[in-house]
């Protein structure tokens, strides 16, 4: 007997002379139909019930495949004719319909014969999260990628260049991964070289291909560099105002937050206070919300202030490529000599949320550990959407897309200053140098206004949220990335009119 007429026998053995079968996959609710043959219920009545009662419940929703006739025949041990007539029962009922490729499903419209079982939710976890967790999440955070009508931090969707980079990642994902990016743990050694490239001319950063780390979003650049510097206790200065969600994630890691004041030059070193800080965020290119600039004698003066404290710098610079106005100046890391500036940049705010990779630059004696970091935490982009960039940017398509998108938003954010001081006369407008924001200062309840105005669909955020120091003035911040121009007039009136009604509220009678 050959050695596969000896497994079959053996198979037949241990099956009870029945052949295996392949196991049909369909869901469990199915399977788990209980019958009795014993019963006065039909056996096919039985089944339409059991199939009635999960779409009731939840457990088979619209669209779910069915299994065939013969299949569910013998899962449940039954003749098909059995099955075959509660299939056309349900059938008639509006429960199942049958299509010619895709097989017997339930109905987008399938009756309820009851509501869906109502999961109950205790009002506490039965497991606690952890003390530095509550600590962030009980810290507001802005979020982004909405396309609501004076949202912040939304880029415009209509702009994505669909047509080239679209065509780049299609034939990334055409080629198979080589064993180079299987092992690489994140790394694409075209992106880097490609971002070094790009960010020598127009930054002025020298840098090694091997010290860009590609990271999926800002989020995670400053998660990562939270994981690998800090420790509980330590103390990182963060400018003030910033984005909410900079204070949050380094509070996660258990650091004290020290406010690094900013005026119309930028941040300021000298008005820091609090003992030595282990890292220093910094925006120097662009500050959110105020739209200022660091001046070039405070850089000079922040990086000796690092030096003087052994810190380090991460330098945030998502809207360097957004600049209308002002001073085109170098990256702080262009004035770095000894290998403290953390640079973050990114793709978020040129492409949109929906492409989720940056970039960090790291000094030389940084890279091992953050790249060891950042492989174990899994914050790395995917290496076909690297590759995909790498080319975007060698191409040079990159840059002609940031010609077109800088000279939509700085018409955007002219037909917004114009609007504000046509329907707001009383603000005072902080004209920004870049970005898709502003700020507008203004006297009275703002938080209020701020509510009243979500109401109606105008998601203008209060100034305060972005203040760690609370002795600052008044007013709010809104945005104008994603609206079209034509709809930037009627939202400023209608937030003017909310001002106007708001301050009339306030008037004693």
């Amino acid at each position: 007997m050959s050695a596969v007429e000896t497994l079959k026998t053996a198979m037949k053995t241990a099956t009870g002379n029945v052949p295996l079968r392949r196991r049909a996959h369909f869901p469990l609710a199915l399977e788990s139909i209980a019958l009795s043959p014993t019963s006065s219920v039909p056996l096919y009545e039985q089944i339409c019930r059991g199939v009635r009662a999960a779409v009731a419940s939840g457990d088979l929703v619209s669209g779910a495949a069915m299994p065939t006739i013969v299949e569910l025949a013998r899962a449940l041990g039954v003749a098909r004719n059995t099955v075959g007539e509660a299939y056309m029962r349900l059938s008639a009922e509006g429960y199942l319909v049958s299509y010619k490729r895709r097989g017997t499903r339930i109905a987008a419209q399938a009756p309820r014969m009851a509501e869906p079982r109502a999961h109950a939710k205790p009002e506490k976890a039965a497991v606690e999260i952890g003390y530095f967790a509550r600590k962030v999440l009980d810290m507001p955070v802005t979020r982004g990628g909405t396309c609501k009508s004076l949202a912040l931090h939304s880029p415009d969707p209509t702009l994505f260049p669909r047509l080239h980079l679209s065509r780049l990642v299609t034939e990334e994902l055409r080629r198979p991964p080589t064993e180079m990016q299987l092992a690489s743990g994140g790394a694409c050694p075209r992106f880097q070289s490609a971002i070094a490239e790009y960010l020598r001319l127009a930054a002025g950063i020298h840098c090694e291909p091997e010290q860009v780390i590609a990271v999926s979003t800002p989020e995670a650049a400053l998660n990562l560099t939270a994981r690998v510097l800090l420790d509980p206790g330590h103390t990182v200065l963060v400018e003030d105002p910033a984005k909410d969600d900079v204070r949050a994630i380094f509070a996660a890691s258990g650091a004290r937050i020290e406010a690094l004041p900013v005026d119309a030059r930028g941040a300021d070193p000298r008005r820091s206070s609090g003992p030595p800080p282990r890292l220093i965020w910094v925006s120097p290119v662009l500050n959110f919300p105020l739209g200022v600039q660091m001046a070039e004698a405070r850089r000079h003066a922040l990086i000796e202030m690092a030096r003087a404290a052994g810190a380090a710098i991460f330098e945030s610079s998502c809207f360097s490529e957004l600049i209308y106005s002002g001073h085109r100046l170098r990256a702080l890391q262009g004035y770095d000599s000894d290998g403290r500036v953390i640079y973050h940049g990114g793709f978020h705010c040129t492409l949109g949320p929906a492409i989720r990779a940056g970039y960090l630059v790291v000094p030389q004696g940084l890279v091992e550990p953050f790249n060891e970091m950042r492989r174990r935490l899994a914050f790395a982009p995917e290496t076909y959407l690297q590759s995909a960039l790498a080319t975007f940017v060698k191409e040079n398509r990159y840059a002609l897309h940031l010609k077109k998108i800088r000279a939509v938003y700085a018409e955007r954010l002219r037909h917004m200053i114009a609007a504000c001081k046509a329907h707001i006369p009383g603000a005072t407008i902080l004209e920004p140098a870049g970005g898709f924001h502003m700020t507008l200062h203004l006297e009275g309840d703002v938080q209020r206004v701020c509510q009243i105005a979500a109401q109606e669909g105008l998601h203008v955020q209060p100034l305060s949220r972005f203040y760690q120091d609370h002795h600052h003035a008044s007013g709010i911040v809104i945005g104008f990335g994603a609206m079209a121009d034509s709809a930037i007039e009627p939202s400023v009136a209608r937030l003017g009119a909310i001002l106007r009604e708001h301050s009339r509220e306030k008037v004693p009678a």
